[in-house]
């Protein structure tokens, strides 16, 4: 399997995780939403497709003025550029989630 194969699966793994954890306790007490948006741009990054911001908000269950807010915020950190309505992570941020994943999955071994 290669190393993208992997990274690609522990992230879906992520984000299935936290849907069942939201199945079973309140949301707000684990809201992470700006990674969580970073979590499904990496996963569209990976497969490369492309994501939409309104689908980076609906994929987060939260509302357009949060997701708004979030992505101003994420984009002046540099870690994702948009281009009218197409977001993804930027080269950086993309590094940077190769690297967690791939040392997270070095972990799991």
């Amino acid at each position: 399997m290669a190393i993208f194969d992997g990274c690609l699966d522990l992230a879906k793994s992520q984000v299935a995780l936290r849907a069942l954890r939201y199945g079973h306790f309140p949301a707000d007490i684990f809201d992470e939403y700006a990674w969580d948006m970073m979590l499904h741009m990496y996963i569209a990054g990976l497969r490369n497709q492309v994501m939409y911001i309104d689908n980076a908000v609906n994929l987060t269950s939260k509302n357009k003025r949060i997701g708004d807010r979030w992505i101003s915020h994420l984009r002046a950190e540099g870690m994702i550029e948009v281009d009218g309505e197409v977001i993804k992570l930027s080269d950086s941020a993309m590094k940077r989630m190769n690297s967690y994943h791939e040392e997270a999955l070095a972990a799991m071994n």
